[in-house]
């Protein structure tokens, strides 16, 4: 599987019976009185991986530039992938470069008017360009030097809708446990505007160079995963001084030590779960009921088809085509996930036209959503090896991993008009063994629905295990087969 990795993954998830909506807000001096004196003034981070190797750096800088208010961001990522090829692992060292660039209007309310992002993925690069007027957004993307142009409405950024949180640092002391702040992101490809939540679990002391400073924690609560991480802010300067999740700690320190970087352990195909026993016939299996044999942290989806539960101090994974229908897909996700972005350039007249030609004049949703499974599956060769690919890249190569299979099916759904996202989880690809995979879900009659593109399946198994994140389930596991029903 290949993906491009994310710094911070979103991992744990708290719940507050002593939370208290936050009455400040930011105004036009909170807002002046910060940019004489800013909190992102070129701060650099080392990045740690769960084996305490620094493996990426990450620098913010904030400044005056023109008539903008400019924030860069940059970081450099190495690490180790691993992909199996046959019977054998091999090893690849991949060096990852992103800097993002973001324009916001020096005059209050300090829309954003102007974005220059660029990627770089060993030899693959990406470089987008948007320029935001009247709430519109004109994107001009490249993916290794294939170029696509988007627009999107309704676009309408405020640099103190993003930097909520720390603009209120800058200028309160007075906060209280409990107290929470609501703010917003944006996806830099779509331009989707999600709510997030920070909440203060506590203001206590830590270490940091060898001395105590006073520090706000916070709990960060994100719509889009259902998750959080943790972070610690400065209480004398409201710097941020270490963000925490599951599997990495980004932590302030000073540029020479942070640009000091080894190869890190962040894996893709090694990271495979054991079952105690042979999974035969996966796809008549009805009921599955396994024991988490290890330290579980959140991960998996609770929903439909999956639940998580304890019992006796252990940890169960219950997979069953009759558990937990969910609600019905929202007009927000609908939106979301039929819009064209520079990942999946769905109105790009050369994918409309090859996914009309693939369904033809097939009217049923579902008969659709099988031609096009067909034709990913057959288009595309398997090849565990191959870098990550822009999908201009595999229908020019025609080869990939189940990576591949999710963002070209992607793409052609949603150039028909068929809501798709992407999933990340696991499957029993041997009779023992659960590995990293990616599929899609569709939305039909208005629900969503799992397909599998890389092995043609309208229904999948159920072994095929959904993550409630884009995540790796740790090396660590082990399941242990409680009950099984088949058909």
């Amino acid at each position: 599987m290949n993906k491009k990795l994310s710094i911070i993954v979103f991992t744990f998830f708290f719940i507050f019976n002593f939370s208290i909506l936050s009455a400040k807000e930011i105004t036009k001096k909170i807002i002046s009185d910060y940019f004489e004196d800013p909190i992102f003034n070129d701060l650099w981070f080392s990045i740690y991986d769960e084996n305490d190797i620094r493996f990426a750096w990450y620098n913010i800088n904030e400044f005056k530039e023109s008539d903008y208010w400019v924030q860069v961001s940059q970081i450099k990522m190495k690490y180790l992938e691993v992909v199996e090829d046959g019977e054998n692992l091999l090893e690849n060292e991949i060096i990852y470069f992103y800097k993002v660039k973001e324009y916001f209007d020096y005059n209050y309310p300090h829309l954003l008017k102007k974005i220059e992002l660029n990627l770089q993925n060993n030899d693959d690069y990406e470089s987008l360009e948007a320029i935001i007027d009247n709430g519109i957004a004109k994107v001009t993307s490249n993916n290794n030097g294939k170029i696509n142009n988007l627009e999107f409405k309704g676009v309408d950024i405020q640099y103190g809708d993003l930097l909520k949180l720390e603009l209120l640092l800058h200028h309160y002391d007075d906060w209280k446990i409990g107290e929470i702040v609501n703010y917003k992101s944006y996806d830099k490809y779509s331009f989707e505007i999600s709510e997030e939540e920070d909440i203060l679990e506590a203001i206590e002391e830590k270490f940091y160079g060898g001395v105590k400073v006073p520090v706000y924690k916070f709990i960060t609560k994100t719509s889009d995963t259902r998750s959080g991480f943790t972070s610690f802010y400065s209480v004398n300067s409201g710097k941020p001084m270490e963000y925490i999740d599951t599997y990495e700690t980004t932590l302030l320190e000073n540029k020479e030590t942070a640009q000091n970087i080894s190869f890190g352990g962040a894996t893709n195909a090694s990271q495979t779960v054991t079952v105690d026993q042979i999974l035969e016939n996966n796809e008549n299996i009805k009921r599955l009921v396994l024991e988490i044999d290890g330290e579980y942290k959140k991960g998996f989806y609770e929903g439909d088809r999956q639940n998580v539960y304890s019992k006796d101090g252990k940890k169960y994974l219950e997979l069953d085509f009759d558990l937990y229908n969910d609600p019905p897909a929202t007009k927000i996700d609908l939106e979301k996930n039929l819009k064209a972005t520079s990942l999946y350039p769905s109105n790009d007249e050369y994918f409309i036209n090859l996914a009309k030609g693939i369904i033809g004049d097939v009217d049923d949703p579902w008969d659709q959503v099988q031609l096009l499974l067909n034709y990913v599956d057959i288009f595309i060769k398997d090849d565990y090896t191959a870098n990550p690919h822009s999908v201009y890249d595999i229908v020019e190569n025609k080869v990939g991993d189940c990576s591949e299979h999710a963002l070209l099916f992607n793409t052609l759904a949603r150039a028909v008009g068929i809501p798709s996202r992407e999933l990340s989880g696991i499957i029993n690809y041997e009779e023992n063994k659960f590995a990293i995979h990616a599929w899609n879900e569709v939305v039909i009659d208005g629900y969503w629905y799992p397909v599998d593109p890389t092995w043609n399946y309208i229904v999948p198994p159920l072994t095929h295990i959904k993550f409630d994140l884009l995540e790796f389930v740790p090396a660590t596991y082990k399941f242990k087969v409680v009950e099984i029903e088949y058909y």
